[in-house]
């Protein structure tokens, strides 16, 4: 049994702020909700009042992970799992409550350092969420806001991690040469969705974030998505194509240089899944464009 969860935020600490804000709410259609009184910016994507936020700085990173719990008793297993197997927790006070839009938060790292947060109650807006760019908007509900792919240099210790404390489960796990690396991916679930966190090993550590992903209803939303990134001069890292997972997507490079995706369909992971062993991430296509 995987535990309550879902991917509920994701924060980045961004040099390029107005490159940052063109792309979520131009390309990608999100829309912005304001300053956050510890200096982050923060965006919708459905309901709630904060999907991601930005952070002034010259980390150009993610800065925070943030997993909901679905409820009081997922919140405190979780926290009491975390407390058990030793890990440095901080209880967010009421301000850094308030610049997550949570009523409740702790924060920590997991084994290869990446800043995570837990939280409960996420707030939802007094207005209903409207994108002239993305009218559709995109799937998130109990499945949370998307995935984001972590870069480690120590699989096996940080995979314990996330599923002997964290309380998720493997939904498939493989490797693949790709531009001379032999990349080994773990997707880790906690609900329906294939993968809220997956870990990439072999991936050289330049950033900790390989790639984060927003998920929307159907592959005109994509080819939309398409469209308006090529039309911005946003750079294309990776051209359409199938995953092993069935999502459909592309890729493009954030103004901090890691990759975002935008991706449609998809396997959900109910309680009859198997996990399998992959030789190969994408069915077909997704070639980086030709130089």
């Amino acid at each position: 049994m995987t535990a309550g969860l879902e991917l509920a935020y994701l924060g980045f600490e961004v040099s390029d702020l107005p490159g940052w804000e063109a792309l979520l709410t131009s390309v990608i259609g999100m829309t912005g909700n304001g300053d956050n009184a510890d200096g982050s910016r923060g965006y919708r994507m459905d309901e709630c009042e904060q999907r991601l936020f930005l952070r002034p700085g010259s980390q150009d990173d993610v800065a925070a992970v943030g997993l909901a719990a679905l409820n009081r008793g997922e919140f405190d297993a979780a926290l009491g799992r975390l407390k058990a197997a030793g890990v440095a927790v901080h209880k967010g006070d009421d301000s850094a409550c308030r610049a997550r839009h949570v009523t409740e938060l702790v924060s920590f790292r997991d084994p290869s350092g990446n800043p995570l947060e837990l939280c409960l109650g996420q707030r939802v807006a007094a207005t209903a969420f409207a994108s002239a760019v993305m009218p559709g908007g995109f799937v998130t509900g109990d499945m949370g806001m998307g995935h984001i792919v972590l870069v480690t240099q120590d699989l096996e210790p940080t995979l314990r991690f996330y599923t002997d404390v964290i309380g998720m489960a493997v939904s498939d796990r493989g490797a693949e040469e790709w531009a001379g690396l032999t990349i080994e991916a773990v997707f880790l679930h906690c609900n329906r969705r294939h993968h809220s966190i997956a870990l990439g090993a072999g991936i050289p550590p330049v950033k900790r974030t390989a790639h984060f992903e927003m998920h929307v209803p159907d592959i005109d939303a994509v080819g939309l998505a398409w469209d308006r990134a090529r039309a911005a001069g946003v750079e294309i890292t990776h051209l359409p194509g199938r995953h092993t997972d069935d999502v459909f997507s592309f890729y493009g490079r954030t103004p901090s240089g890691f990759e975002w995706e935008i991706g449609t369909g998809g396997y959900d992971v109910g309680p009859n899944w198997r996990q399998r062993h992959l030789t190969r991430f994408t069915a077909w296509g997704h070639q980086p464009p030709a130089s």
